[in-house]
């Protein structure tokens, strides 16, 4: 059993330098042997784990994919409806970009080294799962006059635009700010 809680400390090691350096020099800059550095293993450690650097990049942007369930069963479960479950759910969602190197390493791996295929589009999961919540709100009365799923659609594309802009310059310790000013700017025109 330590051999095995070892190996799984090497190998979140290894994720947790191949993050940083991924997040800080994207996938082409990225150096192995500044991944081995920061991990405090071997390469042979490393390569116990990982046979490249793409299968380094593979396994963030799958454990990103991971841990979108459990955000969204905690805004589900919440008894949270409408409006209020959209806001929630796109806030939890910043913290984790704003605080979790291995996603935000994994969102800058998907737009550039593994984009995910047509028929496993994550954007069409994230409008899905905000449609249900702003058709709640149109059904509760919240909302008049929209089409839930046009504005999933824009909301969105408006978060993922607002956290690449965040990020591309420098400013992800304001992200949270940049959610609530975008639907603070979309929801009112669909208010009662």
């Amino acid at each position: 059993m330590a051999k095995q809680q070892r190996a799984e400390r090497s190998r979140r090691a290894i994720l947790d330098a191949a993050a940083g350096e991924f997040d800080q020099h994207g996938y082409e800059g990225a150096r192995l042997d500044r991944i081995v550095e920061q991990s405090g293993l071997t390469k042979g450690a490393m390569y116990f784990h990982f046979s490249s650097k793409r299968e380094l990049a593979v396994a963030l942007i799958e454990e990103k994919y991971a841990n979108w369930p459990a955000v969204i069963a905690e805004v589900s479960g919440s008894g949270l409806r409408g409006v209020a479950a959209v806001s929630a759910l796109t806030h939890r969602v910043a913290a984790v970009f704003i605080g979790d190197v291995r996603v935000r390493a994994a969102m800058k791996l998907t737009q550039t080294v593994v984009p995910p295929t047509p028929d496993d589009n994550p954007y069409e999961r994230w409008i899905g799962i905000l449609t249900v919540f702003l058709q709640q709100a149109v059904d509760d009365g919240e909302l008049v006059d929209v089409d839930p799923r046009e504005l999933a659609v824009v909301g969105v594309q408006a978060f993922f635009g607002a956290y690449m802009i965040a990020d591309e310059l420098g400013r992800l310790a304001t992200f949270d700010d940049d959610v609530t000013r975008l639907w603070g700017a979309l929801l009112p025109r669909a208010r009662r």
